[in-house]
């Protein structure tokens, strides 16, 4: 009964994962309710831990050896100080995450040591309990330009051979990358981020996979497209080997000739900096199973007819201004082929109004709602006409807004949407501006959080605290 009772405790307790808050509460009710909340705390030690990287080392280093603590002491580093009774569990064996950036801050959070040889020391005492045949981790972060060789422990192996999420760079030391290429064959998730002067490894290690789901290609606006063809063609290649299990894909345009071979994808991002040949590849690419679209400086007439072709799609964001972008003929294309979308992501103008309306009287399973406002000013009648047209005309699903603005909202506007938002489900609301709301416009929104109007609120100066469709922040946000 004792273990049936764990099992179900386990998988309550499981659903809150990544509620830190609330899985500490959890341990302190009694010692079984501990003892199964401890090891799901400990399998990611890394999230949220901005503020507490001391609090995490002081817990990591009371399971050094005293071999380790003798070895160390004799190079005159006695600062780690041993704890006057053994920890109750084996935390670090609990861990299945590994991000060796925030590692590597935890240990720097030890002051006033210069040597290098001393820094190499302690990193590699404390790399130890982490990379050993305790342990099994099944997620791995790799920073920018990461040149230690933890692929020369012994352990090794053991450790990584059930890697199922890898983010790295491809400047990520190649050692290492060739390393993981021979032990882990079964990542599911692989994020890179793309640089200049891009290496090969990241190819091999994408061919030598079985399971690949989810490929993220992480394109930095500081460093622009490389104009490194052969690179891109190569890694579209190997790409194209696992095209029958690759369901969510994001990539620049260099690789759209490959996209055509993804027949189960579900999830679609893509965009890059400027303007190629290689976009028009888009024009005539139709995927049958195609859900999710997020777009970044896609060129909008040849954006407008791929969504044509993909009747499909539930969730379509399309961002970026670089281009001329002609916001009618991509709300055209959405409410004339996608009557069924749920979540849009729009950049619109006083002149996309009337358009706007109209996708909204015909896609009638909107759901949420991004509006990128671009050219509407408060002293006109864009904010009064916008309100008006979202009261008279969403459909009643829709509930959830974000409004990514540059000019502040009209105040009686806002007011007005409000009072005539009686009677339907209440609002999640999300502001990300570009100028600041005054406490006017704050307390308003108060007072119809208290009369039912507003559910949840959100405000954010300049950024977007949530990605894309989320209207509720929560902790089970996935950062990894």
């Amino acid at each position: 009964m004792s273990k049936l009772n764990k099992d179900i405790l386990f998988l309550i307790f499981e659903e809150l994962h990544n509620d830190k808050t609330s899985l500490h509460s959890l341990i302190l009710v009694n010692r079984t309710w501990c003892e199964v909340a401890i090891p799901i705390l400990w399998r990611d030690p890394w999230r949220r831990i901005s503020g507490k990287e001391r609090s995490l080392l002081e817990i990591v280093v009371s399971f050094l050896t005293e071999e380790s603590r003798e070895s160390m002491k004799s190079q005159g580093l006695n600062l780690l100080i041993k704890p006057d009774k053994p920890p109750l569990f084996k935390y670090i064996s609990f861990c299945r995450y590994l991000d060796l950036h925030k590692l590597d801050k935890v240990i720097y959070t030890i002051r006033n040591i210069r040597e290098e040889s001393k820094w190499s020391l302690i990193r590699n005492e404390i790399f130890k309990l982490f990379i050993n045949k305790n342990n099994r981790f099944t997620h791995l972060i790799i920073p920018y330009l990461y040149k230690y060789n933890i692929q020369l422990f012994p352990e090794f192996e053991q450790c990584f051979s059930e890697l199922e999420s890898l983010r790295c760079d491809v400047k990520t030391n190649q050692d290492l990358i060739k390393r993981l290429t021979q032990v882990s064959k079964s990542i599911k998730r692989l994020i890179v981020n793309i640089r200049v002067d891009n290496e090969r490894g990241i190819i091999n290690l994408i061919e030598t996979q079985t399971k690949l789901e989810d490929v993220r290609f992480v394109f930095s606006l500081i460093f622009k497209s490389f104009n490194d063809a052969s690179f891109y063609r190569d890694c579209g290649k190997a790409l194209v080997k696992h095209a029958n299990t690759i369901h969510y894909l994001q990539i620049n345009n260099e690789l759209i000739p490959y996209l055509s071979s993804f027949i189960n994808l579900k999830s679609l991002e893509i965009g890059a900096q400027g303007h190629n040949a290689s976009w028009y590849n888009l024009e005539n690419v139709s995927l049958s199973s195609l859900r999710i679209l997020k777009t970044y400086n896609v060129p909008s007439d040849i954006l407008a007819k791929f969504i044509g072709l993909n009747k499909g799609l539930l969730e379509i964001k399309i961002s970026g201004i670089n281009f001329e972008i002609n916001s009618k003929i991509l709300i055209q294309a959405i409410y004339n082929n996608c009557h069924n979308v749920q979540y849009i992501e729009l950049i619109i103008n006083n002149d996309d109004l009337l358009e706007l309306k109209n996708l909204l009287i015909k896609c009638q399973y909107l759901d949420g709602l991004i509006l990128d406002i671009y050219d509407i000013t408060a002293d006109e009648m864009g904010w009064d006409n916008l309100f008006e047209i979202l009261l008279e005309s969403a459909p009643k699903n829709l509930f959830k807004f974000k409004f990514i603005h540059r000019t502040t909202i009209k105040f009686n506007a806002l007011k007005n949407f409000f009072d005539n938002w009686k009677g339907r489900p209440p609002m999640l609301l999300h502001f990300i501006e570009m100028f600041h709301l005054t406490n006017k416009y704050l307390d308003l929104i108060e007072e119809y959080k208290k009369e039912g109007i507003v559910k949840k609120f959100f405000h954010d100066k300049f950024s977007n605290s949530f990605n894309d469709f989320e209207w509720i922040e929560e902790i089970s946000l996935d950062d990894f």
